[in-house]
């Protein structure tokens, strides 16, 4: 027997606890514009892994009826992810139908112990790397090619170690949700889950907005339709082609790596991307500057390689190893203004690029400063408008995105927003500690292995930055440690892993 090997052991139903709450929900549930801008074949997931206190019995720590039971209670605030995807007969865009049918909680076992996966026995860190199947073990299965019909829209797996230490491996289909709802999602499980553990009513304060907006359900009247389809999307176009293409399966030599960029290394590439030429110098964000720093390093490596081989003679060829892409968080009052507890996706993916001179030879600053402008220049009216424009299309199926990443650009996502390790405590120590995750991270599945795409997540040090409410922690004055899962061919990976520049500024 492989000794990593996770077993599942049984496969439960997960409906609301209050029956009644799928009958007042609408019937099938209407996604909007901004769900329909989601790649349909795509999920949204993580690993949460806890370990487990000595004193504690195996059966008492995070025990998979009690999580079923929260998981019930929650589905009361989240009825439509008991339905199942499909496509509206008439406009063939995506809705819910066949709610009730339920989500599923899958139940397993490994036997392995948590302490012989960590990086080593110095730091004790987890690393996804290291779990079983780098995490995928750990996730219940999607079965991408059968459709989405055929999966629920929202499924948990509850892997049980050999040392009693617990994996929660939660799956969401893109479609209902972006980074930011999936984390709210687990956020209000585990609230939900530590009132039943200590028998309070299991209710949530602030319930969440789950209907899309710009959905098209309030009948606009026929001026404002008319306005709404005139308008010329940049972003969008309609393809008369309904021919449903498969994702590109994932190249074998691409590699996901975990890196860890301490707060010293942060601060360090900061003080790079401050020019003391520049009047009234702009603050970047650490995800702006650990960007423009992947970016550029990453162009670097990838000229280099065609260097070795004699291919740079064109550099218009080289155009789309010059792109930059990430995706912003509408959410914010200064964005859409959309509701403090919005679940449904809330995403506007752009792009930017600069040049050959800037990349190979440009001061950090001046990436940074590329990074910042494409993000804090999107027209937020421009962005509501290309919304109101899929909802009035009477036929969503031919929206399609112009948005085709081209092979070499770099994609950088954040996940630095929804605070992935504070609030996710589900148990506490006998003297009442909360017990937080070791480990919170997508898996290296092969949705983010894409040649250039890195998750720039929050890391555990989070969480003292919380217990002392202050900006950094305590003792110190460096920011919190970031963590990049980064995906790229192993030809870049040799590159960038024979520079001692580039290892110095990570662990």
């Amino acid at each position: 027997m492989v000794l990593d090997q996770v077993r599942v052991s049984m496969r439960h139903t997960l409906n609301c606890a209050n029956d009644a709450t799928v009958a007042t929900l609408e019937s099938p549930f209407s996604l909007g514009p901004m769900d329909y801008a989601v790649p349909a074949r795509l999920t949204i997931e993580a690993i949460l892994i806890y370990r487990k206190p000595t004193a504690i019995p195996d059966d008492s720590f995070l025990p998979v009826e009690r999580l079923k039971v929260a998981a019930s209670h929650l589905l009361d605030y989240y009825p439509h992810l008991t339905g199942r995807l499909r496509q509206n007969s008439s406009s063939r865009g995506s809705e819910i139908g066949s709610l009730g049918t339920g989500a599923e909680l899958w139940e397993a076992g490994c036997s392995r112990r948590l302490r012989n996966m960590a990086a080593s026995a110095l730091s004790a860190r987890i690393l996804v790397i290291k779990l079983p199947d780098s995490g995928n073990a750990l996730l219940p299965i999607f079965h991408a090619t059968r459709g989405a019909t055929h999966n629920p829209i929202f499924a948990i797996q509850h892997t049980r170690f050999g040392c009693g230490g617990v994996a929660l491996g939660i799956r969401v289909h893109h479609l209902v949700c972006d980074a930011t709802g999936f984390m709210q999602l687990v956020h209000d499980l585990a609230g939900i889950y530590k009132q039943l553990r200590d028998s309070s009513p299991p209710t949530l304060i602030s319930p969440p907005e789950i209907i899309s907006h710009f959905r098209g359900t309030n009948s606009p009247s026929a001026s404002q339709k008319e306005i709404a389809l005139a308008f010329n999307p940049p972003n969008f176009y309609l393809d008369a082609d309904i021919t449903d293409t498969h994702e590109a399966s994932t190249p074998p030599t691409v590699i996901t790596c975990p890196m860890r960029f301490q707060g010293q290394y942060l601060v360090s590439l900061k003080n790079a991307a401050t020019d003391p030429n520049t009047q009234g110098q702009t603050s970047f964000t650490t995800f702006e500057v650990l960007s423009a720093y992947l970016y550029q390093r990453i162009y670097q490596a990838r000229i280099r390689i065609m260097c070795d081989e004699r291919l740079t003679s064109d550099l218009d060829s080289l155009q789309p190893l010059r792109g930059f892409w990430t995706t912003m968080d509408m959410r914010d009052s200064t964005r859409l203004n959309l509701p403090a507890r919005y679940f449904p996706n809330a995403v506007h993916c752009l792009s930017t690029s600069t040049s050959h001179e800037l990349l190979a030879r440009g001061a950090i600053s001046q990436v940074a400063r590329v990074v910042y402008d494409a993000i804090h220049s999107v027209d937020m009216d421009e962005v509501k408008r290309q919304f109101e424009w899929i909802a009035a299309q009477p036929h969503k199926i031919h929206v399609k995105s112009k948005n085709k990443v081209p092979n070499g650009s770099f994609i950088a996502t954040q996940w630095t927003r929804g605070k992935t390790y504070v609030g996710v405590d589900f148990e506490v120590t006998a003297n009442g500690r909360r017990i937080a995750p070791d480990l919170v991270s997508p898996a290296f599945s092969d949705n983010y292995r894409v040649d250039g795409y890195a998750i720039v997540m929050s890391t555990e040090e989070q969480l003292a930055r919380r217990q002392i409410n202050g900006k950094y922690l305590a003792g110190t004055n460096l920011p919190c440690a970031v963590d990049v899962n980064l995906s790229l061919d192993s030809s870049v990976w040799d590159v960038l892993n024979s520079d001692p520049d580039f290892l110095a500024l990570h662990s």
